[in-house]
């Protein structure tokens, strides 16, 4: 039982819950140093969440604490502002 051709990964964005293809999604991860960086290629080791590329989502990571309460630890934001469009 595979996975077929026109199989497209969901996921879910942690600030409005918005289900969306993977690939209109950022991936941020909690590194061991307890940084969340971007993950670019979808690959990184560690827990991952999603959110979209919306800035009224980017700005609620740190007004509403979600990073912390996603990553399930005390998460310090060093994702860089430059991904918030202005």
């Amino acid at each position: 039982m595979g996975r077929g051709k026109g199989h497209v990964p969901i996921r879910t964005c942690i600030s409005c819950k918005a289900r969306r293809n993977k690939k209109e999604l950022i991936r941020l991860v909690l590194n061991a140093q307890g940084q969340v960086i971007i993950d670019d290629r979808g690959n990184g080791q560690g827990r991952g969440v999603y959110v979209c590329r919306g800035k009224s989502c980017l700005s609620a990571l740190e007004k509403r604490n979600l990073l912390s309460r996603a990553f399930r630890k005390n998460a310090v934001m060093a994702v860089n502002k430059t991904i918030i469009p202005q």
